[in-house]
C-alpha cells in the first residue's frame, strides 16, 4: 500500500455532499493501492487560480506530507494542469487528480487487449489538450522570450503529433477488435433472444447479481469475476440465460461513477454498445447506501450521455439483507439469493409480453423458423403431413412475426 495524502475543494454550504465525495475518492484510493493517511479540506467556491487550495491549507498540506514523509497527493477535484504543475514544483510531491486516479484504476482492471487499448485511448485524450497547455505554462514561468516560445511550441507540436498518431493508431486497432465482435454479436442478434443489460453504479453488485442468477439457473460453472472494489469489472461478461423455459441474453459490464471522464465515456464506446443496444435494463442499486439516491442520479445521467436512457429499465434494490425496517420494490440479496426469481420473472414479463396464440403450418424446408423460435416462444406441434408441420404458436406478436406468413 502507498500512503497518499487526500485534498479537496470544495463549494461553501455543500458539507455533507463533500464527505459523501471524499469517501468515494478513498475508495477509488483504495482500489489502486492507495492508503489514505490523513484528508485536507477547504471550503471556496471556486479553486485559487494558481495553486487549487487557498494559502493557508496549502500551507498545512505542505506540513501534513512533510510530517507523514507522504510522496503523494490526490485531489479529489479534478486539476487544470497549470495547477497541477504549480503543486508539483511547491510540494515536491506527487500530484494526482481525481480523472488520473480513475484512468490510473482502468489501467489496473484492464486484462483483455480491447480494455487495455481502450484505456490507453483514454489517457491519450486526456493528455493530449492538456500537453500544449503545460508548454504554455512551463514556457510562461521560465519567462521565455519569442526564440523559447518558439522552442517550445515546436515540442509541443511534435509531442501532440506523436500523440495524434498513436490515438489514430488505437483507433484502428479498436474497429478492428469491434469488427471481430460484431460478428458475434450479429450472431445474437439473428438469434431473436431479448438483451438485457445490468447497469448501476460502481461496486452496487451488478456481478454478483449476474452470478445470482446463474446460479439459480444451474449456471454456475459459468460465473464472473466479482470482488467487493470501485471498478472490479471493465470488460463486458455475456452469459445466455434460460429461465421457465424461456431464453435471454445476460450482460454485465463497466460500473458508473460521479463525474465519469468523458475520456473513459468516449474510449469506452464499444463496451457501453451493450447497454445501448439492450431491450432491457437492470439498474441494480446498492440498498445499503446512505447516498442512495445520488447514485441513481448519477447512473440515470450517465445513461443520459450515452443515450440509453430511452430503454426501458427495472430498478432492482441489492443488499437488503443488510437494511433494517425498510422495505423495496424489486429488493434482493445476491448474498441469500432473496428475491432473484422475482426479477427473473419481472425480466420475462417485460421481455415477453401480451402472449399471443395461432396455429400455422411450417414447409419442411422452413423448419429451421421452429428450432429458432423455441427459444423465445411456446411451440406444438399438432401433426405431421407430407408438406411440412401443423402446430400451435404462443408468445408476444412481436416474436411471432417469422411465422406469420404461415398462418392458418
Amino acid at each position: 500500500m502507498k500512503d497518499v495524502v487526500l485534498a479537496y475543494l470544495y463549494p461553501k454550504n455543500n458539507r455533507k455532499d463533500a464527505q459523501s465525495f471524499i469517501e468515494e475518492t478513498s475508495l477509488l484510493c483504495e482500489a489502486c493501492g492507495f492508503h489514505v493517511i490523513e484528508t485536507i479540506t477547504q471550503e471556496r467556491d471556486r479553486l485559487d487560480s494558481k495553486t487549487g487550495l487557498y494559502k493557508g491549507k496549502l500551507e498545512e498540506l505542505k506540513s501534513v506530507l512533510a510530517y507523514h514523509d507522504c510522496k503523494t497527493v490526490v485531489f479529489c477535484n479534478d486539476l487544470p494542469i497549470s495547477i497541477g504543475l504549480r503543486l508539483r514544483e511547491i510540494l515536491e510531491v506527487e500530484v494526482i487528480d481525481r480523472t488520473s486516479l480513475i484512468l490510473h484504476i482502468f489501467s489496473l482492471r484492464a486484462k483483455t487487449k480491447q480494455a487495455k487499448l481502450q484505456v490507453e485511448l483514454a489517457r491519450l485524450q486526456y493528455s493530449l489538450p492538456r500537453q500544449s497547455e503545460k508548454e504554455d505554462v512551463q514556457t510562461h514561468e521560465r519567462g521565455g522570450g519569442f526564440s523559447n516560445r518558439g522552442a517550445g511550441e515546436m515540442r509541443s507540436a511534435r509531442i501532440q503529433k506523436r500523440y495524434q498518431n498513436r490515438i489514430t493508431q488505437l483507433k484502428k486497432q479498436l474497429k478492428a477488435i469491434e469488427k471481430e465482435s460484431q460478428t458475434a454479436e450479429n450472431r445474437r442478434q439473428k438469434s431473436s433472444l431479448g438483451r438485457v443489460g445490468i447497469i448501476g453504479y460502481t461496486n452496487a453488485g451488478k456481478s454478483s447479481f449476474m452470478n445470482a442468477v446463474l446460479d439459480l439457473t444451474g449456471q454456475k460453472n459459468k460465473d464472473v469475476f466479482e470482488k467487493d472494489m470501485l471498478f472490479a469489472t471493465l470488460d463486458t461478461y455475456v452469459r445466455h440465460i434460460i429461465y421457465k423455459g424461456k431464453e435471454f441474453l445476460l450482460y454485465d459490464t463497466v460500473g458508473f461513477v460521479s463525474n465519469l471522464p468523458h475520456e473513459l465515456i468516449e474510449a469506452f464506446q464499444s463496451t457501453l454498445q451493450s447497454t445501448m443496444d439492450a431491450d432491457l435494463l437492470i439498474h441494480i442499486i446498492d440498498a445499503s447506501e446512505e447516498n442512495m439516491q445520488e447514485k441513481i442520479e448519477v447512473t440515470e445521467e450517465t445513461l443520459r450521455r450515452i443515450h440509453a436512457d430511452h430503454i426501458p429499465t427495472i430498478k432492482v434494490y441489492n443488499k437488503i439483507d443488510l437494511v433494517e425496517g425498510k422495505e423495496f420494490e424489486n429488493g434482493i440479496s445476491c448474498k441469500t439469493k432473496e428475491g432473484i426469481e422475482e426479477v427473473l420473472d419481472h425480466i420475462l414479463s417485460t421481455l415477453y409480453p401480451e402472449e399471443t396464440i395461432f396455429q400455422c403450418h411450417i414447409p419442411y424446408d422452413k423448419i429451421a423458423l421452429v428450432s429458432e423460435g423455441k427459444k423465445t416462444l411456446s411451440i406444438h406441434i399438432l401433426e405431421e403431413d407430407e408438406k411440412g408441420m401443423k402446430m400451435e404458436v404462443r408468445g408476444p406478436m412481436v416474436r411471432m412475426i417469422p411465422f406469420l406468413p404461415y398462418r392458418l
